[in-house]
């Protein structure tokens, strides 16, 4: 009886502990909000001097000329693998048009006028939840587990993600790019033997076709011709269990329209199918700038008056 009263009177003990932390947490946030406006206060001519400078610098940084948009596609790819196409566009992603030799607009052969508004390309694995061959999640953050075998990476397509200026040139970097990946002599290679692997699986399911249906010609037709024979008014065929070529037949069929589809896809190494869209709410617009620089101005403010208050404190600090 002893031991659960003092069980009892310990919980409420760790009970009072928490909300006696909690009250004093609280008691001093809010002194400190309190001593944040007063100060905000006394100095309300400078704070609202700096805010008002760090918001200009916001809508200058935000001005039209120079707003930069996502624009996504989902690339897929022919022949390769994501991991090869993804090595590919590290040309892409490591440019500096400061050198003109590893530039985008000496890599995609475009003219400075445009390559100069593309602030980034970056592509990223598609992950396929459950194996299922449909694409679930885009691997932004680049941080998915490789020992993961239940969600994997899709092999046939990656992702690509460029911040343009200008969204009217949208299409023109779109066509570069293609024609950048489709002259790769590494993803042409390998687009080419799987184009071949598939004309010859066609080919193959088309003897074996052939051959099935002579088999079957002269397995129905010509060896029956003499076994044909009455049994109470019916005409029966002397072997009473043939072998039946309809199932391989199907199977065959079933192959050779897989490889026919398959091969009607296989125009070029890589292919955009919905061209890339544009997010028309730019990353570095007004109002989100604007909001930037009333917090940093307001922030910057209040340090500036700490540090004026205790001016004398301060010296003393940075002398010692």
């Amino acid at each position: 009886m002893e031991e659960n009263n003092s069980k009892e009177i310990n919980l409420l003990q760790l009970i009072a502990l928490v909300f006696g932390w909690f009250k004093k947490t609280g008691n001093r946030l809010i002194h400190f909000f309190v001593e944040m406006l007063r100060i905000s206060f006394r100095h309300k001519i400078s704070l609202i001097i700096l805010v008002v400078i760090c918001v200009a610098i916001g809508q200058y940084m935000a001005r039209k000329s120079v707003r930069t948009y996502n624009a996504d596609a989902m690339v897929m790819i022919y022949g390769s693998d994501a991991q090869t196409v993804k090595e590919v566009s590290k040309q892409l992603e490591n440019s500096l048009s400061s050198n003109k030799l590893i530039s985008l607009a000496t890599k995609l052969s475009l003219p400075d006028s445009i390559a100069k508004n593309i602030a980034s390309i970056n592509s990223y694995y598609v992950i396929d939840y459950m194996r299922d061959s449909v694409a679930d999640k885009i691997d932004f953050k680049k941080n998915h587990s490789l020992t993961d075998t239940v969600n994997v990476r899709m092999r046939d397509r990656i992702y690509l993600r460029m911040q343009i200026k200008s969204i009217a040139q949208v299409p023109q970097v779109q066509t570069a790019l293609l024609n950048f990946f489709n002259n790769n002599n590494v993803l042409k290679s390998q687009f080419g033997v799987k184009k071949n692997e598939y004309i010859q699986q066609i080919r193959l399911c088309d003897l074996e076709l052939k051959r099935i249906d002579s088999l079957a010609s002269i397995s129905y037709f010509k060896e029956n011709e003499k076994q044909l024979r009455f049994d109470n008014n019916r005409l029966l065929i002397g072997e009473q269990h043939k072998q039946l070529f309809y199932g391989e037949l199907l199977r065959l069929q079933e192959i050779k329209s897989v490889a026919e589809f398959k091969l009607s896809n296989y125009n070029q190494p890589i292919e955009i199918p919905a061209s890339f869209v544009v997010n028309p709410v730019p990353l570095n617009g007004r109002v989100k700038y604007g909001v930037y620089g009333i917090i940093i101005g307001y922030f910057l403010a209040l340090f500036l008056a700490l540090i004026t208050e205790n001016y004398k404190k301060t010296l003393k600090f940075l002398n010692s």
